[in-house]
This record gives structure tokens, C-alpha cells and sequence, in this order.
């Protein structure tokens, strides 16, 4: 048998075999941590996947939407799975060579990736593509979507917003085959941000130190938040109304989307790139020094506060936070106290558990869930004992994010404008907020086209 035949064959012998079986592949029995030294941990295997790989491909990202796993190879190759179960969906081509894969978005029809200087809608359910659309440029954010809309950022600062969806009923299913340019926007630095579609509102991050409020379906700003340094690679909310905004002037903001009010900032000490991750009534935030928060998230009054050393956030559980050390070992800490569960010292050495061969990772979001990745191709998924439902961080029931009450907002809007960071509305100077931080240069713009 040959070994890429191998590798196209392992996933479904795990799969026919059930979730704790290792075929022959690639993957040496090293890499695959063992029920043993999880369940010392308290934890297990949620799924295991074998990525076909050929020559000197990699792996070079995995991420997931709601509902669907996606892993990217440096052969430009996308693999789409079902993220509970691990199931295949399809692989499809998106492209000759990848360099940088960026984050993937999906709604009920679509899955939408990036590659190179081309942007792809390819069907959910087969895989085959929709649309290609070349940019003309080189995206430099993630896709963000929802229904009827498409989001991307480039390295020119534009930041391009797609129609999906065919309003005038010309099409049967509505679905367009090409896609139609609703508006874009200049900023003046790269967007390195994933954009944020809420209802109706997207929130657009730049590397120009501001976040810029606008309606989606037409190219109508609403106002703008200014920081004194680059947005984070991800937004954060809070309840049905909180953006939290990351940026490398140290300070987390916490913004009222509906009436564009200061509420409170964080001043963390180093500059945070990585989104915060909220969890019930607690918000956890991380800075690129390693000091890994808890912040009470209607004042943003601090609980409590651990270093980690450069720790990335993976998940929360019920009673713990998931991290992953410069090394990529395993961090547990205590979510009520701030405590370390386990070091690198009690997962590696005591544990048995070794993920130091897994260099892929991301923030999961949506539940409790934890995925890492090797380059070579071996993809896992981790859950606590016993969770064999996932535990929603954000409230399934829970109105979506910017959503507008049928009463409307009686609140007041913000205090008239400053020249401090903070709420701007339209393109004026914003509301101050009670920071330190500095003030960004003041020729920064948008503009809309």
C-alpha cells in the first residue's frame, strides 16, 4: 500500500473502528496522547483526526465555526469536518501553494476561505465552489459572515463587504453565484482584525489603532472607538451589548454598542493581542507578558490575576481555565481563584501528557471544547471526563450580540466628544473614557466607497 494511499485511508479505519482505535498511519503512537496520562488530568479524547497529507505538505491552520471543523494545508487543500464528532464532510482545492491560511467562516449554505489574492464561497454540503472572486490584493484577516453578507480584510486597509444573497428575488434560491460588492471601507493600517458581524452592525478592527461601527446591509458608519495602538486579531463581547476591544496600547475596552458609552477600561500592562474570553458572568484576558486576568465584567474591576509566561487561552470549563504554555504544554488553572490546577510540571512530567509536537491551536469561543494540531497532520480534540455534550459559554437561548430591543435604547447617548480615545460618533473625536492611555495620531480617517 502506498503511503499517501495510507493517509487517505487511516481516517476512515479510525473512524469505522471508533474514536479510540490507531490504524498504521503517519502519526507515531508518541504523538497521540494516551487515555492513561488524559484521564490523570481529568480529561479524555473527543476525536482524533489523520490529515492526508502528500510530500512536504503541512498543516497550517485549524479553526472552527459553530458547527464545522476546518484544517488547511499548505498545498492550499481545505478538509471540512463535523467539530463534534470529527466526521468528514469533504476536502476541496482552493488554490496552487498556501503560505499563510487565514481564519474560515460558514452560515447555512457557505463556507467562505482566502487564498492568496483570491476569496472562495464553496458549498457547505459538497464542497464544490460557489464563486471565485480575485481581491486584486492580499487579505490579511479572516472572512467573518452571516446570512446575506461577507466580510474581509486586506493589507491595503480596505476592509471589502460582500452580498450573498440575491435581494431583488431574480434568483430562485437567492443564493448569487457571483458575488456583488455592497460597500468597502479605507482605514489607514492593514486589518489584521477578524471582522465582527452582529445584527445589522459589523465592527471592523485596524492596525490604525481603531474599531469602526458601521451597518452592514449599506455603507452607513455609526460611529468609531480609538485606541493609541493596534487592534487585537479578535473581538470580544459581553451579553448583548459589550464590545470588548483588545489593543497593544495595554488597554481592554469595554464599549455600550447601542449608545456608544465609554463603560470601563482595563489597563493591563503589556499590550493584547489575543481576544479576552468571556464565560458566564466572567471576562479572562490575556497580555502578550503572559498575566492572564479575571475581570468582573460590568465594571471591569479585577478578581484576580496569575503570570503564565506567555500562555495562549484554549478554553473554559465549568470550573477551569485551558492554556497552553510557550512550550505548548498544558495549563489548567482554577476559573473562582485564579490558582494554577496544573503547571507544565503536573500535565508533562507527572501526567505523562506530551502535546509539545502540537504547534496548532486556537481560542475556542463557542464551548468547552479543546483542539490542538501537529503540522504533520495529526489533529485532536479534548473534553473533560464524562462532558459528552459540549457546555455553551455564551447562553444558547440569549438575544445575539448589537440586538436592539423592541422598546428601543432609553439610555443616553455618550458625553459630547474629546480628543481622547474612546466612542466616536460618525468620523468626529470620541467620548473620553477614564484611561491613561495614549492618544493615537490624529490624522487617522476612513472613508467609504
Amino acid at each position: 500500500m502506498s503511503r499517501r494511499l495510507a493517509l487517505v485511508l487511516a481516517p476512515l479505519l479510525l473512524g469505522m473502528a471508533g474514536p479510540w482505535a490507531q490504524a498504521q498511519t503517519a502519526a507515531s503512537s508518541s504523538q497521540i496522547p494516551s487515555r492513561t496520562s488524559l484521564a490523570r488530568l481529568g480529561l479524555e479524547r473527543n476525536w482524533m483526526i489523520v490529515v492526508p497529507l502528500s510530500g512536504d505538505e503541512r498543516v497550517l491552520r485549524i479553526s472552527r465555526s459553530a458547527d464545522l471543523f476546518f484544517i488547511q494545508t499548505s498545498n492550499a487543500m481545505l478538509h471540512v469536518y463535523d467539530v463534534e464528532t470529527g466526521k468528514h464532510h469533504w476536502s476541496s482545492q482552493l488554490g496552487e501553494h498556501a503560505v499563510y491560511a487565514r481564519p474560515i467562516s460558514s452560515n447555512s449554505f457557505g463556507v467562505f476561505s482566502s487564498s492568496s489574492n483570491s476569496l472562495l464561497a464553496l458549498d457547505r454540503n459538497t464542497g464544490r465552489t460557489i464563486w471565485k472572486a480575485n481581491l486584486s490584493t492580499i487579505p490579511t484577516s479572516g472572512t467573518a459572515c452571516d446570512e446575506d453578507n461577507l466580510l474581509v480584510g486586506m493589507d491595503t486597509g480596505m476592509i471589502n463587504c460582500y452580498r450573498l444573497r440575491d435581494e431583488t428575488g431574480k434568483t430562485p434560491d437567492k443564493i448569487l453565484t457571483t458575488p456583488a460588492l455592497a460597500w468597502n471601507l479605507k482605514t489607514n493600517g492593514r486589518i489584521n482584525t477578524l471582522p465582527l458581524i452582529a445584527e445589522n452592525v459589523s465592527f471592523l478592527g485596524s492596525s490604525d489603532g481603531r474599531v469602526f461601527a458601521t451597518m452592514t446591509k449599506e455603507p452607513t458608519p455609526l460611529y468609531r472607538v480609538k485606541t493609541g495602538g493596534a487592534i487585537g486579531d479578535e473581538l470580544g463581547t459581553y451579553g448583548t451589548r459589550m464590545l470588548l476591544i483588545p489593543s497593544a496600547d495595554y488597554n481592554l475596552y469595554a464599549v455600550d454598542v447601542l449608545t456608544t458609552k465609554m463603560l470601563w477600561v482595563y489597563p493591563s500592562g503589556a499590550a493584547i493581542t489575543q481576544a479576552p474570553m468571556v464565560a458566564d458572568e466572567d471576562i479572562y484576558v490575556i497580555n502578550r507578558a503572559g498575566a492572564l486576568s479575571s475581570l468582573e465584567p460590568k465594571t471591569g474591576e479585577l478578581r484576580w490575576t496569575l503570570a503564565t509566561h506567555s500562555a495562549r487561552l484554549l478554553t473554559v470549563s465549568g470550573a477551569k481555565i485551558y492554556l497552553r504554555t510557550s512550550d505548548n504544554d498544558l495549563l489548567m488553572v482554577d476559573r473562582a481563584s485564579g490558582g494554577v490546577v496544573a503547571d507544565s510540571a503536573a500535565t508533562l512530567q507527572r501526567a505523562g501528557l506530551n502535546l509539545r509536537e502540537y504547534d496548532l491551536g486556537f481560542s475556542n469561543r463557542y464551548d468547552d471544547r479543546m483542539y490542538v494540531g501537529t503540522s504533520s497532520g495529526v489533529v485532536v480534540s479534548l473534553r473533560e471526563m464524562g462532558r459528552a455534550a459540549p457546555l455553551p459559554l455564551r447562553k444558547p437561548q440569549a438575544e445575539p450580540f448589537a440586538h436592539v430591543p423592541p422598546e428601543g435604547v432609553k439610555e443616553k447617548p455618550a458625553p459630547p466628544p474629546t480628543e481622547q480615545p474612546g466612542a466616536e460618533p460618525g468620523a468626529e473625536p470620541g467620548a473620553e473614557p477614564a484611561s491613561d492611555a495614549p492618544a493615537p495620531d490624529a490624522d487617522a480617517d476612513s472613508e467609504f466607497k
